[in-house]
């Protein structure tokens, strides 16, 4: 087990304290009255190692407040340690940063700075930092020097520890020799937990409660949609009787009509084959009026053919004509468009010439100075000559280059205007000869109908009534229609009268009586339906009070394990520790049980215990999880004045005991026995912080 232990402390200018050196043994008594610096001795301690105080506060105030004037001195807090046997040393130093500006006399003040030393080695805050988590974690350290620090934990967090130092328990390891429990355990497949077995088993419940709280409501609104009842048997034999009335009044209807039927029958017959008869007779005098029309008629098919073609000649003149006069527009456009070209390339031709026979010539003035007028010298002449012989030599090449491109261009174009000329030409004499082709057919048509309408000048036409009566006096057929026409219509028969008004009356009021008591006997129907849903629903509820039951044994076999899993986890716990018991579980008002970590001291609960019960509690916690990490520390007890049997521990024990000032008491005795007790504080090793006690 890893043994820390302070053995000294330093304190200059902390808090209150300007100079003070605490000495420690293995169980120190520090005595004061309140407000002498008992506190900030364990403030101290707690600041040099992680920064805060007593009361977790990075920010609390380690100045001066009531002597300002010593602010601007270091605050320093050094401390001497044990650690399995090696001396460590370490130092904080929190000072005023004043800083003058430049220009100023005095010095400002622009903050604060803190140094830190690990064995007089000076070194930044994450590495001091991390040299005190090299010996203790802060957290770790918290629980084993403050015998209030597990209590001041949330409780999840305190259950946390407890569970991580006792071992959790397995539903394994409680259900093991309980058959019942065995069985629980094992359908707690695919990594469902007890809880969330519990959870599905009172879901199920009230479900099938509110199902079951459903079904009786759901009778009474089925019940409601039961029709009326009847004497369904006798309903039966009436509609049985009242069927063979209306097939007997039916007979009779049918016998009636028979003879009605016969005649409608026969002329129905009849009817139909005069109707055919005077279709075929009526299509026959059409047929005949178109012959005797026909045959009147002048015949001008040979006329109207001429005339058509004649029509479409003139319109394919008049197209070849219009076409002719566009390209021959064509053509002349053409022509100007190739003589306009011409003037331009044998301007191009002249532009080439011009540019060819260009010459370059100096002036003997361009090569003096512009303000004096004094010549150049000759070497720079020809320089300049030079140079200027050559660019104009290629600015002339580049000229005549462009414009022999041009003229390419040009030759290009007018090659191909050439060809588009020729082609033109070409379909002016192709539709020049069509045209001539079509006058020439034109005059040779209308000739020929001439020739044609001279025919039919003396033409007369024939009698057309005369021809259709001659026609149908020779067709065999219209002849025989017509007499059969005749024959047929003679057949049909005048429709007699048949009175079965009131056979029909009374077969309509006693269909009527047979329909109500159908309607009726639908009840019938109904009703059973009704009565099976009610039996069904009635079952159904049955059948849900039996499996509620079922559902709920297991609820309460859940329950149940889930209580001796807490009792043992509970006992486990407590085990471990002397006087502190632990409550992990705190009952409901529903008579089930949620997880808890509430400390009880002797049966008391650790916030309501004096404040002697608490200490000892503490330590006796302290004990235990000291064991369980594995390490000691130096605990601090403040109030310790409260408290006269203290509870043994193996780690470094600091009290903080308040001890007012009984000097000046009048009773000798009591003075002369507290003088006494200031000797034997001395003599063991203790701490008095009064100065008026320290020379007493």
């Amino acid at each position: 087990m890893k043994s820390i232990e302070i053995k000294g402390l330093i304190l200059t200018n902390f808090k209150g304290i300007v100079k003070l050196k605490v000495n420690f043994q293995h169980n120190t008594d520090v005595f004061g009255a309140n407000g002498t610096g008992k506190s900030t001795i364990y403030d101290a301690f707690l600041w040099l190692l992680f920064g805060k105080n007593a009361e977790e506060k990075k920010e609390f105030s380690i100045k001066n407040t009531v002597d300002t004037s010593l602010n601007r001195q270091d605050h320093e807090v050094e401390g001497m340690l044990q650690v399995d046997g090696d001396s460590v040393t370490l130092k904080k130093i929190y000072k005023e940063k004043w800083t003058k500006k430049r220009g100023e006399e005095i010095a400002e003040y622009t903050g604060n700075e803190t140094i830190y030393y690990w064995n007089d080695v000076p070194m930044q805050q994450k590495e001091f930092q991390q040299k005190v988590y090299g010996i203790l974690d802060e957290t770790v350290f918290k629980l084993i020097t403050n015998p209030y620090a597990l209590n001041s934990l949330k409780w999840q967090d305190r259950r946390g520890i407890l569970t991580q130092m006792s071992g959790e328990l397995s539903n394994e390891e409680i259900a093991s020799g309980n058959p019942e429990y065995e069985a629980l355990v094992a359908n707690l497949t695919q990594g469902k937990t007890m809880e969330d077995y519990l959870k599905q088993i009172k879901a199920s419940v009230k479900k099938s409660k509110d199902d079951l709280k459903q079904i009786p409501t759901r009778i009474d609104e089925v019940s409601k949609t039961k029709p009326e009842a009847y004497d369904f048997t006798a309903l039966k034999n009436v509609l049985a009787a009242k069927e063979t009335q209306l097939s007997a009044i039916d007979v009779s209807i049918q016998d009636k009509s028979k003879g009605l039927q016969s005649v409608l029958e026969a002329n129905e017959t009849a009817q139909r084959s005069a109707s055919n008869l005077r279709s075929e007779i009526s299509n026959i005098e059409i047929e005949t009026m178109t012959k005797a029309s026909n045959s009147t008629k002048k015949d001008t098919s040979v006329l109207d053919g001429l005339n058509a073609v004649l029509k479409t000649k003139q319109a394919d003149l008049l197209t070849a004509n219009n076409s002719l006069v566009r390209i021959k527009g064509l053509v002349i456009a053409k022509e100007s468009d190739l003589s306009t070209l011409d003037i331009t390339i044998q301007n191009k031709r002249e532009e080439w010439t011009t540019e060819n026979a260009k010459e370059l010539s100096f002036d003997d003035n361009s090569f003096c100075c512009p303000t004096c007028k004094r010549n150049f010298e000759e070497s720079d002449i020809e320089t300049k000559k030079t140079e200027m012989s050559n660019n104009f030599k290629t600015e002339k090449s580049n000229k005549l280059t462009e414009i022999n491109r041009q003229g390419g261009l040009l030759k290009t174009q007018k090659e191909n205007l050439e060809a588009e000329l020729s082609a033109l030409k070409i379909r002016v004499t192709n539709g020049e000869t069509v045209i001539s082709n079509l006058e020439s057919e034109i005059l040779t048509i209308e000739s020929s109908i001439k020739t044609e309408s001279a025919k039919s000048v003396n033409y007369e036409p024939a009698d057309a009534t005369a021809i259709y009566n001659e026609l149908l006096d020779a067709n065999e057929v219209y002849k025989a229609n017509k007499l059969e026409l005749e024959t047929v219509s003679k057949t049909i028969q005048e429709v007699p009268k048949v009175d079965d008004e009131q056979l029909k009356s009374d077969r309509n009021n006693l269909v009527l009586e047979m329909d109500d008591i159908k309607t009726k006997l639908r009840n019938e129907s109904q009703i059973k339906l009704v009565n099976d849903r009610i039996t069904a629903l009635k079952e159904e509820e049955t059948k849900l009070a039996q499996e509620i039951a079922g559902v709920e044994k297991t609820q309460f076999l859940i329950e149940r394990f889930e209580k001796d899993k807490m009792t043992a986890i509970e006992d486990n716990v407590n085990s471990k520790f002397k006087i502190v018991k632990f409550k992990m579980f705190e009952d409901q008002v529903n008579g089930g049980e949620n997880p808890a970590c509430e400390i009880y001291v002797n049966g008391v609960p650790f916030s309501d215990a004096n404040t002697a019960s608490k200490i000892n509690a503490g330590i006796d916690i302290i004990s235990t999880l000291s064991k369980f990490y594995q390490v000691s520390a130096p605990i601090f007890i403040d109030g310790a004045e409260s408290i006269h049997d203290i509870m043994q521990t193996d780690s470094q024990m600091i009290r903080l005991v308040v001890l007012e000032d009984l000097s000046f008491s009048e009773d000798k005795i009591e003075r002369d026995t507290y003088y006494k007790f200031i000797d034997k504080v001395k003599n063991n090793g203790g701490l008095i912080l009064d100065e008026t006690l320290k020379s007493a």
